[in-house]
């Protein structure tokens, strides 16, 4: 009878069902499980038994080792290890191979930055790495019947492994040529034979090989190189697809090969290799022998590429963010004219013409407002957000915007805490990922959005560019669709301004640079999560809020326009003379006297003795002179208290490195009357209602 079939049996599925329950086991049962029949089928079951241990138990890195190997001075062969980090798998061994209990009896227990598993009575010893702190106490709870259930397959495929390695021709090569030089290099080291008729195949791979495929040792050597390089088609000695691979002519040829070739790992991800081919042998009893020597490039390929996006976001981000600015002023001038040409109307007429005209300038406003979105580097209408609540605030009307064909469904995760955003902007982050997910499914399909809670650190998850990321809790927004994908080569282009794959008369182009924009400078991060022919999924990541910050509610009950409680004198200042004039009628209507200059250097130079009465500044932001409103208002209100607003519809870089270091009051350009009087009470101005 094959030994296979020993390895579980009902029984010990029985056993388990009578134990106390444990959190570990439900996930572990059920991966073991399909583990053992992949093992009743002849499969090796090593290195996915060391990735199943890693996920259940959260450890860096799981190594099974044969106990009586422990002393030998570089990771042996018949070892397999499973490890989440390359630079970690080079000191691993170094590190186990020192623990020092090996003559007393085996017992689970931590050492050092390990928890030690010596199963009893056979020869196997597994090291977990940085585990998580529950799996000690589970291990000493559950050894026994965990080793019932694993060690009879673990056993039997060392005695495999074993059994093929005396046939392996491994010995005929000059191990000791490697030793020195090979076996603790960083670069991954492969070497192959190639026979006239056959596939050329691994005969020998030192640690970083299997560091950088994942791969342990008994599963590349006597494989193909196509398990490494499937994109590399051989037949009969040739290659076909793939443009006649260089590789395999430098092969045939006996010539030189330097050049990129994509690794596929063992967990189907991939590496991008820079890699060196030397000739060994011309002829053995096994065919030619040659030396493939990579280097894994694959971070530094993605740092240049994110170095060249960030810097081509951030020129066009400047770029966007002018053009905007003066347009706001443009608009701000046309709506503050029309709107205090329609106080001063009572023709129905004159009000339906600047009615139309008004609706004009707010279009362009909203446009102007999307760029903004993508050009500002920081937020000034922050506050503390469940992303629950507006979640189920946006489904009624989601739900309105997409077809009857389309389903939409939400997965939210309770009890999540709060984000720190601008609600508003986050509201439209979200209809334009429904809407984008809605396009690309053809009207029909299921939408879902789904919120949780994770840990992120090192390399942030995706397929549009891996940064680092800042460690800490953050709280996901993933919008799911079941459409037909984003084609490769636009993933690196789908949040620039303007780039749209739509007909124009259906987009913009703006929708996911607006995205990309708030979410940047809310701290948070976004990327493609995966996009192929079953659907797309975009996710957004938010740091969790400290602390909460209480909602400002506003409420206007005034019937017409109000007046300042206490005759007040102003300061504006605005470079554009016309949008000077708006205010200036603004603030008179309001009740106001006004000082209006448009040269804030004549400004500094008239207030340095004093004030002279100014109780309020409204200034612009970016202006021209040497001097901005931010450091105006910082000048003038070291003299004596003012209350401070400053209007902009760009920020732009005035010293200012975070939301939390503005002391004033931002309103972003254009604003109605009714908007800077809602201002201008958060700044401490009373009004005392008064129709004209």
């Amino acid at each position: 009878m094959d030994t296979r079939t020993t390895g579980t049996d009902s029984t010990v599925f029985n056993e388990f069902s009578q134990t106390d329950f444990n959190t570990f086991w439900p996930r572990l049962l059920a991966e073991l499980g399909k583990l053992q029949a992949s093992f009743i089928n002849g499969e090796d079951i090593l290195l996915p038994l060391c990735r199943i241990l890693a996920d259940v138990s959260q450890s860096q890195a799981v190594l099974i080792v044969p106990k009586d190997c422990l002393d030998f001075e570089d990771m042996p062969a018949s070892s397999t290890c499973w490890c989440r980090d390359p630079v970690r798998y080079l000191t691993l061994w170094k590190e186990a191979k020192d623990w020092p209990f090996a003559t007393q009896n085996p017992i689970v227990h931590r050492w050092q930055s390990f928890i030690v598993w010596p199963a009893k009575d056979v020869n196997i010893q597994i090291f977990f790495h940085s585990s998580s702190e529950l799996w000690l106490s589970f291990l000493i709870d559950s050894s026994d019947l965990l080793s019932d259930i694993i060690m009879g397959m673990l056993v039997q495929q060392t005695v495999d492994w074993q059994e093929r390695a005396k046939s392996r021709v491994v010995q005929s090569i000059d191990s000791e040529m490697f030793q020195s030089i090979v076996s603790n290099s960083e670069d991954l080291i492969l070497v192959a034979s190639r026979s006239p008729f056959g596939v050329p195949s691994i005969m020998y791979a030192n640690a970083a090989a299997t560091s950088i495929s994942h791969y342990p040792r008994t599963q590349l050597i006597g494989k193909p190189i196509t398990l490494l390089f499937p994109n590399q088609v051989f037949k009969d000695g040739m290659s076909s697809g793939y443009d006649e691979s260089e590789l395999l002519q430098a092969i045939n040829t006996r010539t030189e090969f330097d050049g990129e070739l994509v690794c596929t790992k063992a967990d189907k991800e991939t590496a991008l290799l820079h890699m060196h081919l030397v000739a060994l042998e011309e002829r053995s009893e096994h065919g030619s022998l040659f030396a493939l020597v990579g280097r894994d490039i694959t971070e530094q390929k993605q740092l240049q590429q994110l170095m060249a996006r960030t810097q081509k976001m951030q020129a066009m981000g400047q770029l966007v963010g002018g053009i905007a600015h003066d347009f706001n002023n443009i608009l701000g001038v046309l709506k503050g004219n029309l709107e205090l040409m329609s106080l001063k109307s009572s023709d129905e007429k004159v009000e339906r013409y600047l009615g139309i005209a008004f609706k004009a300038c707010q279009r362009g406003t909203d446009l102007t407002r999307r760029l903004l979105q993508f050009s500002r580097q920081e937020q000034f209408s922050a506050q503390s957000c469940d992303v629950n609540d507006v979640i189920e605030g946006l489904e009624e009307l989601l739900g309105k915007s997409l077809t009857t064909q389309i389903k939409l469904v939400t997965e939210v995760k309770s009890n999540l805490g709060n984000i720190y955003v601008d609600r508003g902007d986050l509201e439209d982050a979200l209809i334009n990922l429904v809407l984008n997910a809605k396009d690309s499914m053809s009207g029909e399909g299921q939408i879902t959005i789904r919120t949780d809670k994770s840990y992120l650190s090192g390399l942030l998850p995706g397929i549009t560019g891996r940064p680092l990321v800042e460690s800490g809790e953050y709280i996901t927004i993933s919008v799911i669709d079941h459409g037909s994908g984003i084609q490769t080569a636009l993933l690196e282009k789908i949040f620039e301004p303007f780039f749209t794959t739509k007909d124009k008369s259906k987009g913009t182009g703006l929708g996911l640079s607006m995205v990309y924009g708030f979410v940047k400078r809310s701290k948070g991060y976004m990327s493609v999560i995966k996009s192929d022919s079953q659907g797309t999924e975009f996710r957004l990541w938010f740091p969790v809020a400290k602390k909460l910050v209480p909602l400002e509610i506003q409420s206007d009950e005034r019937g017409g326009i109000p007046r300042v409680a206490n005759k007040l004198k102003v300061l504006i200042v605005d470079d554009e003379e016309e949008l000077l004039t708006v205010l200036t009628d603004y603030c008179e209507l309001l009740g106001m006297d006004v000082e209006a200059y448009s040269d804030p250097v004549a400004v500094r130079e008239k207030y340095k003795e004093g004030l002279n009465g100014i109780e309020l500044l409204i200034t612009d932001v970016l202006m021209p002179g040497g001097i901005n409103g931010y450091e105006l208002a910082n000048e003038l209100s070291s003299k004596e208290p003012i209350s401070v607003l400053l209007i902009s519809g760009f920020i732009g870089d005035i010293g200012i490195t975070n939301n939390a270091e503005m002391p004033y009051k931002v309103l972003n350009k254009p604003f109605e009357l009714g908007e800077l009087v809602t201002a201008l009470e958060q700044i401490g101005i009373s009004f005392s209602p008064r129709d004209i």
